[in-house]
């Protein structure tokens, strides 16, 4: 059994929450917020035995194996590297830091302390988004030629808090949404990035962040993608993707009008594909699962660096205008540590 504190208990902790009710080998025993209210709320609801006033009191219980830090882009470093130094395995909430060296502090700690860092990139677990990366997976469809990822709905400008709407605590659509495109397009093409040319910044709301990104990723295998993050003031939402193969094609959304779509004979056909229990079920079997095993997470601390990165890069080509060359060059990042990899990880 995994014993799992949780720091932060807004909206997203539910999602967590739900999530960890599903399996039998997970449970929540402790929780942590600053304000007594969604202490609370937060243990009625999931019969968490102990809350704590914050992170600082909750990684001295000693029950707590596995941390889940779900507060602010800005927090999640800090948070992260005392959980770690705590000798507690961590999920922690996308997107994974505001800079690289942050970044590489929060692996250098995990490893320091022979913990699991997991990144909580949620595309990879998705019902729909599983199958379609299953039928790009058989080969069925030949080679990738091209991938297009979507996320585009409405803001919701009135109920973010000020730190998901300013850039310098690392908020803004691009940050906060458009970071499950870009993971999403590298899961899919199967690849690490080799350049990046991008367009972002606010057209739709008056915020010191963005609200759009579009982004040409250059991937090392030679596919291009296209990640596509917009948060509008009022429109129709579209989270679909379209991966284009030599033998045909697939359209799928993890969200909305939920569905995985195969295109060949001129005609495009819905596939039924299997829905985990809660949206984040798979999510937590898989971190429960690489703890138990000692693998190395599907979302682990490299991958999530990586993701960072190529959002990092996004941003320096809208500044410039110019094409960005990720840091890695024409050179491939390689695993360091020697851990054994699930057969589900990220970088294939």
């Amino acid at each position: 059994m995994l014993r799992v504190g949780i720091v932060g208990l807004g909206g997203i902790s539910r999602s967590h929450g739900d999530a960890i009710e599903t399996l039998s080998n997970v449970e929540i025993v402790a929780a942590a917020d600053l304000l007594e209210a969604p202490r609370q709320a937060f243990c009625d609801r999931y019969e968490v035995p102990r809350a704590y006033p914050n992170h600082t009191e909750l990684l001295k219980d000693e029950e707590v194996e596995a941390v889940a830090v779900t507060l602010g882009h800005q927090l999640h470093h800090r948070l992260t590297v005392d959980a770690l130094n705590a000798g507690k395995h961590v999920l922690v909430e996308k997107p994974m830091a505001l800079s690289l060296e942050q970044c590489d502090d929060m692996i250098e700690a995990a490893r320091r302390n022979n913990v699991k860092l997991m990144i909580g990139l949620t595309q990879h677990f998705l019902g729909p988004n599983m199958k379609a990366k299953e039928i790009l997976d058989s080969g069925e469809l030949g080679p990738l030629i091209t991938a297009v990822c979507y996320s585009v709905k409405n803001w919701g400008y009135a109920r973010r808090r000020p730190q998901y709407r300013s850039r310098f605590h690392g908020g803004g659509y691009w940050m906060t949404n458009g970071v499950h495109m870009v993971d999403r397009l590298t899961w899919l093409v199967g690849s690490q990035a080799a350049r990046v040319k991008a367009r972002i910044g606010t057209k739709s709301h008056y915020q010191a962040g963005d609200d759009y990104g579009v982004a040409f990723v250059d991937y090392k295998n030679g596919v291009p993608g296209i990640a596509i993050a917009i948060g509008y003031r009022d429109g129709a939402p579209n989270y679909q993707s379209e991966i284009i193969c030599t033998n045909g094609g697939v359209r799928f959304s993890g969200s909305g009008d939920r569905h995985v779509a195969i295109g060949r004979g001129n005609e495009w056909t819905r596939v039924p594909f299997e829905d985990p229990p809660a949206g984040m079920t798979e999510e937590w079997r898989a971190f429960a699962r690489c703890i138990e095993e000692d693998l190395e997470p599907p979302t682990s601390g490299e991958w999530g660096r990586h993701i960072m990165e190529i959002l990092f890069a996004a941003e320096r080509s809208s500044i410039s205008g110019q094409q960005v060359t990720l840091a890695g060059g024409t050179e491939h990042n390689v695993q360091t540590t020697g851990q054994v990899v699930s057969p589900d990880h990220g970088w294939v």
